[in-house]
């Protein structure tokens, strides 16, 4: 009997060793091992389940119960029990705290330093000026408190290197590899025409020089990447900004011929920049509009007079923070938004526009704040009307000034909107009533400012090729015009397409191009571009050839304006038009406006915040450059 007893106590020692051992290596705590020898009824009182007696545990609050009375039972009670309970336990605590230390190569690779050498090191270089150029930080950041303790409780392996490592050694490595991308992508298998956006900046301490190229690569995706944000020194004359245009191109290794057209601003030493150097070139339309905007604004004095006292109401408030709490306060009573008053930027038109609106939302408010508290002249009934008709008037073009802007606008919608908005400057009525003149100078700046625009090859050609608008905005003598550089272009293609070989840019990031949602708000142009895109004119005298194409392609419906996505549509129907499919795709390529490049100067402006002011144009162009670029990339160079 004392013998079976040993075996059974052996075999249960056995079992609990093995439990204990599975327990630790899935890195769990064992509960006490006392708890072997005891066990709890429906009440939760403790029981032996050797002698039956009753143990307490020291509380009858559960976080203050603890196991000390069961162990004393057990070594004044059941001596050989407790011994038993004892040795379990040491085997527990070993098994758990052996699961839990790391091997000797562990615990030295936790604690030993990368070296700087080390790829894990410089990945994570790597990582922090990506991180510093994506989102525009200073590079000071690394010497942050906050960024230090940050990086080494996430891996204390790594060393933080200093500010200056970032600034001079990541900084050029990074751009470098990149580069070495953009050229890949730029390389003419890949792009073999390219449209240019360029525009000039000045700050505080620097003035640049932006370069956009934009191209459309075989799989019918818009490419758009900022190649340079260039230092700008001594006089900017023409000549300057000419051979910085071409010193841009000669950098990216891209040769003059393969210019199809830049994009830029009215600015007489970059026009005259652009004909010295002979580049096809074309004023941005969206900077054009501006001016046709301010000619109007300045040519009616009571228009100019309602500006002005708008103006002086809206400096009130935004000079007042009482009298703003006290307007706030009429919003509320009147039920109207709280919105605050907004103020007219002089090198932003549509910020004038902005200004009538909210004044025009607010109307009762300011009339009751006028009254109370006097500080400035509310309008009168005639001027609030002819305020309604100012917005009336401005809402269409700033329409079409957002059309223009968008970033995948083209150079195709350039036309079309001009001749739209001189039907609608031209339509009279009631509600145009008061503002005439404004309407006929607008009218005639329109017309003289964009007087030259059938005569670019690129802008009709564009037009004509893209299916939302074919040759229906152009007059009889443009079309005839269209149809011989339609000719003229088909040939030089067919001439080139033997030595002709076309390869997929590999390596960036490739959005799907998706149906444009249905915009169901119907503005005051769109009746003037059904009317114009219903007419028919027919290219005559084209090569049978091209006629094969050419005819049935113009007498096909053109494609919804608003919902339909030229490029989808060739991508879709290049295989029917195999001699217009590759004019289209290299027509379509330029935008409207230079607003890609002008936006470039937004992010500039951020990186020569205060923490940066101190920065060179060379540095400031590389982060610009990564801004842009590395998500193009998907951080993969």
């Amino acid at each position: 009997m004392i013998h079976g007893d040993i075996i059974n106590t052996h075999a249960y020692s056995f079992s609990v060793s093995l439990s204990a051992l599975q327990m630790a290596e899935k890195g769990e705590r064992c509960s006490s091992k006392v708890w072997d020898y005891f066990c709890k009824d429906s009440s939760n009182a403790v029981f032996c389940n050797i002698c039956a007696a009753n143990v307490s545990q020291g509380s009858i609050k559960a976080k203050q119960k603890n196991t000390s009375n069961l162990w004393t039972h057990l070594k004044t009670k059941q001596s050989e029990q407790y011994k038993e309970a004892q040795q379990q336990s040491e085997v527990q605590k070993t098994l758990f705290v052996r699961t839990q230390q790391p091997t000797l190569p562990q615990a030295f690779d936790k604690v030993l330093k990368w070296g700087p050498s080390d790829p894990r090191a410089k990945n994570l270089d790597k990582k922090v000026m990506e991180m510093i150029a994506t989102d525009i930080q200073a590079f000071s950041v690394v010497e942050g408190v906050g960024f230090r303790r940050l990086l080494a409780a996430a891996e204390p392996r790594y060393t933080l290197k200093t500010e200056k490592f970032y600034r001079t050694d990541k900084l050029h490595h990074v751009h470098a590899k990149v580069v070495i991308k953009i050229k890949e992508l730029l390389a003419v298998e890949n792009a073999k025409h390219i449209a240019f956006t360029t525009d000039c900046w000045s700050g505080s301490t620097e003035s640049l020089m932006s370069l956009t190229a934009h191209f459309i690569d075989e799989e019918w995706n818009r490419v758009q990447v900022v190649l340079n944000v260039k230092a700008m020194s001594g006089s900017h004359t023409g000549e300057y900004i000419g051979q910085l245009f071409l010193d841009m191109l000669t950098e990216w290794d891209i040769d003059s011929e393969r210019v199809l057209l830049v994009l830029r601003d009215s600015g007489a030493n970059v026009v005259k920049g652009m004909r010295l150097v002979e580049m096809p070139d074309l004023s941005c339309s969206a900077h054009t509009l501006q001016l046709v905007v301010n000619d109007g604004l300045q040519a009616q004095r009571a228009v100019g007079d309602i500006l002005a006292k708008l103006k002086r109401c809206a400096t009130h408030f935004g000079h007042s923070v009482p009298a703003k709490q006290k307007l706030e306060q009429i919003q509320k009573d009147v039920g109207l938004p709280e919105h605050r008053i907004l103020q007219a930027c002089p090198t932003r038109w549509n910020s004038t526009l902005h200004m009538l609106q909210r004044m025009q939302e607010q109307k009762r408010a300011l009339t009751v704040y006028s009254g109370d508290f006097g500080h400035f002249t509310c309008p009168s009934v005639e001027e609030w009307d002819l305020v309604e008709k100012l917005i009336n008037t401005l809402e269409p073009i700033e329409e079409i000034t957002l059309e223009v802007s968008k970033s995948d606008a083209s150079a195709s919608c350039i036309i079309p909107t001009i001749e739209v908005l001189k039907r609608f400057l031209e339509t009279q009525g009631p509600e145009t009533r008061g503002i005439q003149t404004l309407r006929k100078v607008m009218l005639d700046s329109l017309t003289r400012r964009f007087s030259k625009i059938a005569e670019s090859k690129e802008a009709v050609l564009a037009c004509v090729l893209d299916p939302r608008y074919k040759q229906r905005p152009l007059s009889d003598s443009t079309t005839k015009k269209a149809k011989t550089w339609l000719e003229k272009e088909a040939d030089k293609q067919h001439q080139a397409s033997s030595a002709a070989t076309h390869k997929d840019a590999e390596g960036y990031s490739k959005k799907p191009r998706m149906e444009k949602s249905l915009d169901q708000k119907q503005s005051v142009l769109d009746h003037l571009y059904e009317d114009m895109l219903q007419s028919q004119q027919t290219v005559t005298g084209v090569s049978e050839s091209l006629n094969e194409e050419l005819d049935p392609y113009l007498q096909e419906p053109v494609l919804d304006r608003k919902t339909g996505d030229p490029l989808q549509w060739w991508r879709q129907n290049a295989g029917r038009f195999q001699t217009l499919a590759p004019l289209a795709r290299r027509f379509l390529t330029p935008p409207p406006s230079s607003v890609p490049s002008e936006r470039v100067f937004s992010t500039v402006g951020a990186i020569y915040q205060d923490r940066r002011s101190s920065l060179t144009g060379s540095k400031a162009e590389m982060l610009c450059f990564l801004y842009y670029n590395l998500p193009l990339f998907n951080w993969q160079y």
